[in-house]
């Protein structure tokens, strides 16, 4: 089975999580890119983007006419809401049976909790998702990462009947 993770990472931490998944499925690992934000002007734009929830223009560095069994999407949240740059990222999908989506983020504060990122994560891919998971700063820089990506994998491989045999 063919599977990907896809994702957008501004400070490192989604793509830690994204190659450590992408590891522990046996994925290809491709990357969501933002040239907007690497101009001089670039934090402006990415504040600009995150307030008026404008989708920039993104490179998806993935195959284009490739089928997957399985995406996986990820990104950082910023204020409360889905980065930008995934959320056209994920108007690029390649085909795919099936999405999962997971993001990162540095708060824990329960006034701004990160479930809207992912529910507006799943409204902009317009398809049934397979799973979706939070990695808190905390997880991808602590020992608990591997645990808390392993389990993330194993609900997966659960949720996409013949993703755990063809591995």
């Amino acid at each position: 089975m063919r599977v990907l993770v896809l994702y957008y990472s501004n400070t490192g931490n989604t793509r830690k999580v994204a190659q450590a998944l992408a590891d522990g499925l046996g994925a290809e690992l491709a990357e969501i890119t933002c040239q907007t934000y690497l101009r001089w002007y670039g934090p402006v734009a990415m504040a600009w983007d995150v307030f008026t929830r404008h989708r920039p223009p993104v490179i998806v560095v993935a195959p284009q006419h490739a089928h997957y069994d399985l995406v996986l999407v990820g990104g950082p949240v910023w204020a409360a809401r889905a980065a930008p740059p995934v959320l056209s990222g994920i108007g690029h999908l390649p085909d795919a049976g099936a999405v999962a989506l997971f993001v990162t983020c540095s708060g824990d504060n329960p006034g701004s909790p990160p479930e809207p990122a992912l529910a507006e994560m799943q409204a902009a891919a317009a398809r049934p998702i397979a799973a979706t998971e939070v990695f808190r700063e905390a997880d991808v820089r602590g020992p608990a990462l591997a645990g808390k990506v392993e389990a993330f994998a194993a609900a997966v491989r659960v949720a996409i009947p013949g993703l755990a045999a063809g591995r």
